[in-house]
């Protein structure tokens, strides 16, 4: 029904104001619309109407954030990245709609307010007084994101997702740096000694540091992902599959003797350091797992003794993918080393062959310019 006049019995007008009746997923709205005129009552109907339309939910953003934690987030590969990402979020949002006279539900954030974040943030240094880039941004984004998406299927909150692709910047292309054999050959010589097959692991396999060395998820390499009898060695890494996806690489002859030699040593993890000193718990001349922090740290080390402080650990990742590529010219099995679910990611790695492609025909027209 439209906008109407109601009458009397005795057909005169019961206001002078004009009322509305109408229904929106069920639910029925109905009264004065304080107009005297049909026009602007048919607005103020209009009006009322998108605000019906219009999802509404009281979840706060702060008892969000804790349940999602408590659901979802603090299964994340990086979950203490995760946690801190929502601290900075959580804390921004909140001011942000504060300001703008919002309560702080994610009901009512809005694309504005995703714009004003993305604004705010870029001027935010961090402890080092270095700006965020605009991939550390939109990684924030992503996670309210997730968030959201959550609220909606598992919690049947009543949100309308704000354009997120509005907020999200642009990113340079990821970096893929594959490290010379003559620098790979100074770094490992840089290392302590018991680093250095862990080192070697990562440059043959391609294996994230996190699925070899110990982390907070929990998913290293352990005695039990190793079959030396049937040659291959397993890991799970992170994706929408419970408990993660599972990898599972051949082994090489070198890669046995490698894993052979460190096999035994602990029981919960293949690649160990001995410790050089008693402290925190730890004895001196036993053996422990290597952490991904503690290795990260020893390889920053090494770099910088070398004049390559620009080096990272997951380039050694790059380097192994890029050799196969290299060695191969096969994309689809530079695809499966790594383990990406997608070749369009593996194809950052074909600088490789452009590389060797380059230098093959620089070779061969000096070679028709001396015919």
């Amino acid at each position: 029904m439209s906008v109407y006049r109601a009458k009397a019995k005795d057909g005169k007008f019961k206001s002078p104001f004009w009322q509305y009746d109408f229904t929106v997923a069920g639910r029925r709205f109905c009264g004065s619309t304080g107009e005297t005129t049909r026009a602007a009552a048919e607005r103020v109907e209009r009006k009322l109407k998108e605000e019906a339309r219009r999802p509404r939910d009281d979840t706060t953003i702060n008892g969000a954030f804790g349940l999602w934690w408590s659901e979802k987030g603090q299964r994340d590969a990086k979950s203490a990245t995760t946690f801190w990402r929502m601290e900075i979020l959580q804390d921004l949002l909140t001011d942000i709609l504060e300001r703008d006279g919002q309560p702080a539900l994610l009901s009512s954030i809005k694309t504005k307010h995703l714009t004003e974040y993305a604004t705010r943030r870029r001027l935010m240094p961090d402890r080092r007084q270095k700006l965020p880039a605009p991939a550390t941004i939109n990684r924030e984004l992503q996670i309210l994101r997730r968030i959201m998406r959550y609220a909606i299927e598992a919690w049947d909150a009543a949100l309308a997702l704000p354009r997120f692709t509005v907020a999200i910047a642009a990113e340079p292309d990821p970096r893929v740096r594959a490290i010379p054999e003559k620098t790979i050959t100074a770094l490992r010589n840089a290392l302590r000694e018991d680093y250095r097959d862990v080192f070697d692991w990562l440059v043959m396999v391609g294996a994230r540091a996190g699925n070899a060395m110990a982390t907070d998820t929990g998913r290293w390499l352990r005695p039990d992902d190793v079959d030396l009898d049937a040659r291959v060695a397993r890991w799970r890494v992170k994706s929408k599959t419970p408990g993660g996806r599972l990898i599972e690489i051949p082994l090489t002859t070198a890669a046995v003797v490698l894993l052979a030699n460190n096999l035994g040593n602990h029981p919960e993890a293949v690649f160990t350091y001995i410790a050089k000193r008693t402290y925190g718990g730890r004895v001196r001349g036993q053996r422990y797992p290597i952490t991904y922090e503690g290795f990260r740290k020893a390889f920053k080390r090494a770099a910088e003794s070398i004049n390559q402080r620009h080096l990272r650990v997951h380039d050694l990742r790059h380097t192994a993918g890029t050799n196969v590529l290299r060695a191969t010219g096969n994309l689809v099995l530079a695809q499966t080393l790594l383990g990406h679910t997608t070749i369009a990611t593996t194809r950052r790695y074909s600088h490789a062959t452009s590389d060797d492609l380059l230098a093959g025909l620089e070779k061969v027209q000096k070679t028709r310019g001396k015919a």
